[in-house]
């Protein structure tokens, strides 16, 4: 006998062997037994998630020989004949070729005629949401007003694409995604069942490739039985998706976490050595970080993660809440970009290089906020005549710490974890201390304030502006800001407009109301108005500019 793939050998049989459609099994098993049977029905969802299957045991058990139940017995005729594909009374129309007129018009002239040896007829339409529009036009007759004898399933991957009228008629059931979990356990069962020895990792690395469909991971399983000889190993399996296992996506982790830029970059080398599917690979690394986010969040998703434990642990606590989510949408937006790098290779490596540079490291001791009783807040009100570096002499002092060991060491605990005094409403007047070139000073008078976390200033332009602000214009910026507070200020750019005013905008609006209060002030002026009654005198706008103080 030839070999059957794993996706048709393991396709479910009944409704108990369903696999992550709880929700669509319960409301179709309990109509069933209540004999309480619609005469339409919408199936939505991905592609290999169940539509067609579950349309297949619901004409197998609309017409089992037993008797009207959820639970069909397998051995009648009827119930071969549809898991065959062979029964008269249950029709597969594919809507995507069959989707003209004349193709709709067939199929309704048959709807009539009553079943051949069951109680229903029942007729899949899918990938519905290809028909025509007259297509659906004439299907809506008759889902209005169908004969008692039909049932019309409806199953697409894109239900917006179905008139409303249409979908109004019929039960709609929207068929989720697959876990990463259920699918490495089915995944898992199958396997054993099939006597395949295999890593749990490998496993867990074929379900995140899957995406949330049970055949697309069978798929894959049986390209990696293929592919790997005798076991399917974690290293074998990554070879064979493109990517790296778990651990070396934790090794690229820690490195980053530790700031070990030359760790880091041996790392990327021997990866350019691989046939890497690198946007898959930033996938991973952005899962990675997700899976490690929820674990900070909650202890217990720890033990539900597919990740190495110790590692996990390990990397949880050398980075924060903060750390992760900076990493993560450094990722994010390097994803984005990476196909406008010269290589996907040069742009992964940059954006894991970006994320070393960005995070605020401390390799000797662990990332924790010093409470504002143990350190000042910068305040701005204070004097300018005070340098910014006697100001953190003063707080280092006042905590306790001796001066002269602080004064020029920025590796301190007590100068890395002083929260910085910056928000929105005092940028403009931050802004306007700093020590910046005219040129630098002009463009990043359009960052707008977002949020500081911690050493970590995050600001947003517009995108025609940070497409000009080069590294050399951030250097010196996030130089000035270091300078300012006196501890080293990690300064993260991204486009677009995330607060109100930016300190161009600011200056633009203060300028315009000096230039009114001018005009006003002119226009009040009692020789002025003299002078308008009398000669019929105008005063010309664009002359007047505010009076400026020396």
């Amino acid at each position: 006998m030839s070999y059957q793939v794993l996706a048709r050998k393991w396709r479910p049989n009944d409704f108990s062997e369903v696999v992550g459609q709880e929700h669509v099994v319960q409301a179709l098993c309990n109509s069933l037994d209540q004999n309480k049977i619609h005469q339409a029905f919408v199936l939505s969802g991905t592609r290999g998630v169940g539509k067609t299957t579950i349309a297949r045991i619901l004409a197998k058990s609309l017409n089992c020989e037993v008797g009207l139940d959820s639970k069909p017995c397998h051995e009648c005729s009827t119930c071969l004949s549809v898991a065959e594909g062979s029964f008269m009374d249950f029709q597969e129309i594919d809507a995507a070729s069959s989707r003209g007129v004349d193709d709709t018009k067939q199929l309704l002239e048959t709807v009539m005629h009553m079943p051949s040896s069951s109680r229903y007829k029942v007729y899949l339409l899918d990938e519905v949401h290809m028909l025509s529009t007259q297509s659906f036009n004439m299907l809506l007759k008759t889902l209005e007003e169908p004969p008692e004898h039909v049932i019309f399933i409806l199953a697409t991957t894109l239900p917006e694409k179905i008139p409303a009228t249409v979908l109004s008629r019929c039960l709609q059931f929207n068929l989720k995604n697959l876990t990463n979990k259920q699918l490495t356990d089915r995944l898992c069962f199958i396997l054993q069942e099939e006597d395949i020895d295999f890593d749990l990792m490998a496993i867990e690395q074929i379900a995140r490739a899957g995406r949330g469909s049970l055949r697309d991971s069978l798929t894959i399983t049986d390209q990696a039985i293929a592919f790997c000889e005798g076991r399917l190993s974690d290293s074998e399996v990554a070879a064979m998706l493109g990517t790296l296992p778990s651990d070396n996506v934790l090794k690229l982790l820690r490195d980053i976490a530790n700031g070990d830029s030359k760790s880091l970059l041996a790392s990327l080398n021997e990866i350019n050595q691989l046939s890497v599917d690198y946007l898959r690979l930033m996938d991973l690394l952005l899962e990675t970080i997700q899976l490690l986010s929820f674990a900070k969040v909650s202890d217990e998703i720890l033990e539900e993660i597919d990740l190495n434990k110790e590692e996990a642990l390990s990397l949880l606590d050398n980075l924060t809440e903060e750390d992760l989510q900076l990493l993560y949408q450094i990722g994010l937006i390097a994803k984005r970009d990476m196909e406008l790098a010269p290589s996907l290779s040069g742009g992964f490596d940059m954006a894991l290089l970006r994320m070393v540079s960005f995070i605020p490291n401390q390799p000797d001791q662990s990332k924790k906020k010093v409470n504002s009783s143990k350190a000042e807040h910068v305040d701005s009100g204070l004097q300018k005549e005070e340098s910014n570096l006697e100001r953190t002499k003063k707080e280092v002092q006042e905590a306790g710490t001796p001066i002269q060991q602080q004064s020029t060491n920025y590796e301190s605990e007590e100068l890395k974890d002083i929260n910085l005094d910056i928000s929105a409403k005092n940028w403009k007047e931050i802004f306007d201390q700093l020590n910046l070139d005219p040129g630098t000073k002009q463009l990043a008078s359009h960052c707008y304030f977002i949020r500081a976390d911690e050493t970590v200033i995050y600001l947003s332009m517009p995108d025609e502006k940070l497409n000009v602000f080069s590294g050399k214009h951030r250097k010196q910026l996030q130089d000035a800001l270091t300078e300012f507070f006196g501890i080293p200020c990690n300064l993260f750019l991204e486009a677009g407009v995330f607060s109100d005013e930016s300190p161009n905008q600011i200056k633009e609006e203060e300028k315009m109301k000096e230039l009114k209060n001018a005009k006003k002030e002119i226009e009040d002026d009692p020789n002025v108005k003299s002078l308008v009654e009398a000669f019929g005198a105008k005063v010309i706008e664009s002359s007047i500019e505010p009076r400026t103080e020396k």
